[in-house]
């Protein structure tokens, strides 16, 4: 446990010169959004291209384990959704875009960073395909399922799907897997260029995550959050273990990649997707309660596994 404690220090200590500089007035919270968008559109995109164009056995297995990873998912969201609408009677819409929380980790933010101390040979191919778990499965179900259990008339898929096909990430898988068929090999150059965006990511999406936790405050408790919290610290973790550790193995890289994914605390544009549903408040105090415990909870099952 010890040595998990030191190996965190680093990620910790980025999280808190995040919240340092922004308390501080050393870092104005109006440049958080321009460091999100920089990891987002530049970072991750070039992540996934490195990803996929330079692992031999990004394949079948990788899209089976994407697959395996968003329906165990997925079964967490309907389970979290039973509760939100049967037991706590809540709104179809709101119940169901919550039910999301139940899905979607801070893969991005947390996740990689964490994982490139723990898993570092394998860690840019985990995070591929649960990026691909993510934005191709969990996400798109459970926003038209929210959309479609909305009383209202602006509620076309359509604009959904073609915002997805043009943003960054999906531009930086799609044109991974172009460039995988030619089977041709990146020039020295290309290669230490991505490298060196990549490399940027991890600090600047912890410096996000620290700066973040001091703007969304936990302002609102109830059931609702405590339901979306649970879900996703203890509900999620334990249905992908189950998993990958009956049908791929326990002792292999994938199911360890997954259950690390799985134990992280809800992703930041959750309150962006609660929004139009106007449950951004419990998106915002989830996203704040599941990383404060998340510090134990992601700690603890890290010694566990390593």
């Amino acid at each position: 446990m010890i040595d998990i404690i030191i190996l965190m220090l680093p990620i910790f200590s980025m999280i808190a010169i995040g919240s340092l500089f922004l308390h501080q007035g050393w870092f104005p919270s109006e440049g958080l959004p321009i460091l999100n968008k920089f990891v987002m559109n530049a970072c991750i995109p070039a992540l996934l291209f490195s990803a996929v164009t330079g692992s031999d056995s990004f394949g079948a297995e990788a899209w089976r384990n994407a697959a395996l990873y968003a329906g165990a998912s997925v079964l967490g969201c309907f389970l979290l959704w039973v509760i939100l609408r049967l037991v706590l009677k809540g709104h179809g819409a709101q119940s169901v875009i919550l039910a999301m929380g139940a899905a979607t980790a801070n893969s991005v933010f947390l996740g990689f960073p964490i994982l490139t101390i723990f898993m570092p040979d394998s860690a840019n191919e985990v995070f591929a395909w649960i990026i691909i778990a993510e934005i191709a499965f969990i996400i798109p179900i459970m926003t038209t399922l929210a959309l479609m259990a909305e009383d209202r008339d602006d509620t076309s898929v359509g604009p959904l799907l073609m915002a997805f096909l043009r943003s960054p990430v999906a531009v930086g898988l799609f044109a991974g897997f172009g460039f995988r068929l030619t089977g041709l090999d990146l020039p020295d150059w290309t290669s230490q260029v991505i490298k060196s965006i990549v490399s940027a990511a991890p600090f600047i999406a912890l410096f996000v995550v620290g700066g973040t936790m001091l703007q969304n405050r936990l302002t609102r408790s109830g059931p609702r959050v405590l339901a979306v919290s649970a879900a996703k610290l203890f509900l999620q973790p334990a249905l992908v273990a189950m998993a990958f550790g009956l049908l791929i193995g326990w002792d292999t890289d994938a199911t360890k990649g997954a259950i690390v994914f799985a134990t992280m605390p809800l992703f930041l544009s959750f309150v962006a997707f609660a929004s139009r549903h106007e449950v951004e408040d419990v998106a915002a105090s989830s996203i704040v309660l599941t990383t404060l415990l998340g510090a134990v909870t992601v700690t603890l099952t890290l010694s566990l596994l390593f």
